[in-house]
């Protein structure tokens, strides 16, 4: 386990760079600008690479308060609002196709995707299509061949679900997915910027996530702003990027990623102790998603980010990562 001691430094906003939780009636503008190291995180090409058998890597992070949404997002993002998290880890890295894979041949777990039925991105890279008989062991990127370093996709909620089960039953420690609140919390990094490479200068997207970029325009018929290229059209290796400050890799980009939380299209009334919303009145029929994945360019990359989907459905931008109480 990494414990990642965080301490005291200046805030260094890069050129252009804007607040996404600048002061809000009644707040404290100590209290929202979040203090972040001035060192630059570096990529660590080991991390996540261990045998799949010994199951994903977690960070620990502390708990601690913070302002979640966005006052420049979406409605759903909205209203900003103060939320306390208690200490909890999550996985580095997102759960790999190895590691997914010892959980299946351990079980005969057959997955929500096994059919062949989740949605993959066509050829022109400008929609996700039904019936191309794509599944976790073979997710039908174009021209790209899955590698078991790669995350996990075409793995539905229930997916999710079933393996943080099977790894609680083998170790005796409680995994789950983590709840919206907590993904957020470890998204930002300390950051009150909407991606949290923005707090350094002289860096780009490309640097640390996988989304839309130069060589998606090239690949896709899809338009890109972002100037840079990062060789990869579709999911990439994980920790192939650099980290956050909490050395959490691909917390944007790459794949979307399942939480815990029921979904509700605004923060009106949320639990204010960084707990799953699953309370009565929610649509559980659906479940939160976060992160973005290489399909977005920067609109959907921001740790505010929220999507939505059916606890069934799988797509192969869509994967996860776990969780767990200390």
């Amino acid at each position: 386990m990494l414990r990642l001691a965080l301490f005291a430094g200046l805030v260094v906003m890069a050129a252009g760079a804007v607040a996404d939780i600048p002061r809000t009636p009644g707040g404290n503008e100590s209290e929202l600008r979040q203090k972040v190291t001035i060192e630059l995180p570096e990529q660590d090409a080991s991390a996540c690479r261990s045998d799949p058998i010994s199951g994903p890597e977690l960070v620990d992070i502390e708990g601690g308060h913070f302002w979640r949404g966005s006052l420049y997002g979406d409605n759903d993002e909205k209203p900003v609002h103060k939320i306390t998290v208690q200490p909890f880890a999550l996985g580095r890295c997102e759960v790999t196709v190895a590691e997914f894979s010892v959980f299946v041949e351990d079980t005969g777990y057959v997955a929500t995707a096994d059919s062949g039925d989740c949605r993959a991105i066509n050829e022109e890279g400008t929609t996700f299509l039904d019936g191309v008989n794509a599944s976790w062991r073979d997710p039908r990127y174009p021209e790209v061949a899955q590698v078991g370093a790669m995350p996990v996709v075409c793995v539905s909620f229930d997916d999710a679900l079933a393996y943080t089960r099977w790894l609680t039953a083998l170790t005796g420690r409680a995994y789950r997915l983590p709840t919206e609140a907590e993904w957020e919390y470890a998204a930002r990094g300390t950051t009150t910027t909407a991606r949290h490479w923005e707090v350094y200068r002289h860096v780009s997207q490309c640097d640390f996530a996988n989304g839309a970029d130069q060589d998606s325009k090239s690949r896709f018929e899809q338009q890109s702003n972002v100037e840079c290229a990062d060789g990869h059209v579709v999911s990439a290796p994980v920790a192939t990027y650099r980290p956050n400050v909490y050395g959490l890799y691909d917390m944007l980009g790459n794949v979307w990623e399942w939480t815990a939380d029921c979904w509700k299209g605004s923060y009106e009334e949320p639990p204010s102790n960084g707990e799953a919303r699953l309370a009565k009145g929610i649509d559980c029929s659906r479940r939160v998603l976060r992160g973005g994945s290489w399909f977005y360019g920067p609109e959907g990359l921001r740790s505010a980010k929220r999507s939505k989907d059916y606890p069934a459905n799988t797509y192969n931008s869509v994967g996860f990562r776990i969780a767990r109480t200390h």
